[in-house]
């Protein structure tokens, strides 16, 4: 069965409109205990903003969160969407390629929610470990058998040595 991300998106996504404040958006996303939250203008996703963007566009420089609005600071370019039936090994590797750790997933033309590389990478580990169940089980069987095949062998030596004895002096 292939992964798909439609199972691990977050759809109770947190938003604000693009003229909140920086502090607004740091309140919203420790309400919801998120590291993201979606920027929109009339309802339209537009953005996003992270805990990336809150240390590198406020924090370092010394902005003010208070004055400073979302549209300054969020990200707004190269924004990385997938369709909902993306695969997870696909999400992973459009991640791997844009150096980012979450996508905006659509559905057609309609915004669903946001999946993001924790989510994927144990929903992959998941996926991998049942494999992971059955080729243990594969080794431990062979194991088994080897080991009993060893044993055997060690319990009929005597025996055989005796028949290579008796065979010598025939």
């Amino acid at each position: 069965m292939t992964c798909s991300i439609e199972h691990f998106v977050r759809e109770s996504v947190a938003s604000l409109d693009e003229d909140g404040t920086v502090q607004q958006a740091v309140k919203l996303m420790a309400d919801h205990n998120v590291g993201s939250l979606v920027v929109t203008r009339k309802g339209k996703v537009v953005g996003l903003f992270t805990e990336r963007d809150l240390v590198k566009r406020v924090v370092a420089p010394g902005k003010q969160p208070g004055t400073l609005t979302l549209k300054d600071v969020a990200t707004t370019s190269c924004l990385i969407t997938v369709a909902h039936d993306t695969s997870c090994e696909e999400a992973i590797n459009k991640m791997r390629s844009n150096s980012c750790r979450r996508l905006l997933v659509y559905r057609d033309d309609h915004f669903m929610g946001l999946v993001n590389l924790p989510n994927l990478a144990f929903a992959l580990t998941e996926k991998n470990s049942g494999r992971n169940v059955l080729a243990n089980v594969f080794v431990a069987v062979s194991v088994v058998v080897v080991v009993s095949v060893i044993i055997m062998l060690i319990l009929l030596f005597p025996d055989m040595l005796n028949v290579a004895q008796d065979t010598r002096a025939k």
